[in-house]
């Protein structure tokens, strides 16, 4: 049996409509019908609810319903996907304003140690995130077009921001040659 039967089972046992319990957990019907349907599944909150408001252990709940164990599995990967992405978006924007405190001459002696020591912790980001998407990849077999284009997104900012040091390191270097000769 899977777990959206194992959950219109209970309910049915216990007399009840998909109506009364939507309203028992401040949800909608249609959201206990794709429970039960299995279109969706609820987050973990939602099954320890569901588990003592039927009075059915989790482990009868989830057992032998390979759907909710990568529904689970999945969400957990975005759940760390989503720290990764966070930590590293704002790494990128320290960089940046780092690099424009930069120009305006703050930061030179360290500019170069803090830029590096930037880029490679946010290579090391990039890498773990590829590494979760490749997990999410292979449990839902087909990566959708919005995580290919973050990924994307995540390494064309890396490159550019990498370019834009170059560029200013290249600039500021032959600037200070080209004045201690001059």
């Amino acid at each position: 049996m899977k777990f959206g039967d194992r959950l219109k089972n209970a309910r049915t046992e216990m007399n009840l409509t998909q109506e009364q319990v939507a309203n028992d957990f401040f949800i909608t019907r249609q959201t206990i019908s794709s429970w039960e349907n299995e279109k969706t599944y609820p987050d973990i909150a939602s099954l320890i609810k569901l588990s003592d408001y039927y009075h059915v252990s989790l482990d009868i709940l989830l057992k032998e319903d390979t759907g909710m164990k990568e529904y689970l599995k999945k969400d957990l990967i975005r759940k760390k996907l989503k720290k990764i992405t966070t930590v590293s978006a704002t790494l990128n924007l320290i960089v940046t304003v780092m690099l424009l405190l930069w120009t305006a001459g703050f930061f030179k002696p360290f500019a170069t140690i803090l830029f590096i020591v930037a880029i490679a912790i946010n290579i090391g980001l990039l890498s773990k995130l590829q590494e979760f998407s490749a997990e999410l990849k292979s449990t839902t077999e087909k990566s959708t077009k919005k995580e290919k284009t973050k990924t994307a997104f995540y390494l064309s900012l890396v490159a550019i921001l990498f370019l834009v040091y170059v560029f200013f390191a290249l600039d500021l270097s032959i600037g200070e040659c080209l004045n201690n000769y001059v």
